[in-house]
């Protein structure tokens, strides 16, 4: 039986530490904001698809999934459980695409702490960024809450984290 797990949260809150701790336990899991061509930045107000990657996220830019490909890469799938770890403007579009959501939830403090240690350039990396990630992150988290989100803590180790998801999708 294959199984398609959204593996999501906001930024700074342990998606891409989370998927290597899955692969180190076998699970067959992918960072999919790493895939070419599976995301594109596009201006919220025009439609317009921009240049760049998703350390040109701000606010009006989107970090959009296309649905399409999503669909495409899990029906490629082999059978058994394989978790997609990424988070997307457009997680209410693509959310039925997936048997299930799992969202990783940290403190604010938590977010603020793991953002600043990015490296310059990367999304998160300025407080801007932090203060903007912070300014909507609880609002996002409840809509995935209401919507049938599955919240894991990712304030443990990394494989406790991976543990607990996969726990979740049992």
């Amino acid at each position: 039986m294959k199984k398609s797990v959204l593996l999501t949260a906001v930024a700074g809150s342990g998606k891409s530490t989370t998927c290597r701790a899955l692969q180190q336990l076998g699970i067959n899991a992918h960072d999919i904001e790493t895939i070419p061509g599976l995301y594109e930045l596009v201006d919220e107000r025009t439609g317009q698809v921009l240049p760049g990657g998703m350390d040109q996220i701000t606010d009006g830019v989107e970090w959009r999934c296309n649905k399409a490909k999503m669909k495409a890469l899990i029906d490629a799938a082999p059978q058994g459980l394989t978790i997609y770890c990424g988070g997307m403007s457009n997680t209410d579009e693509v959310w039925d695409v997936f048997d299930q959501v799992v969202m990783l939830t940290v403190s604010d403090d938590t977010t603020s702490k793991r953002l600043a240690t990015r490296k310059q350039g990367e999304f998160g990396s300025t407080q801007e960024n932090r203060e903007w990630v912070l300014s909507w992150k609880h609002d996002v988290e409840q809509g995935w809450r209401a919507s049938g989100g599955v919240a894991v803590s990712a304030e443990k180790s990394p494989v406790e984290v991976a543990h607990l998801v996969v726990a979740a999708t049992m």
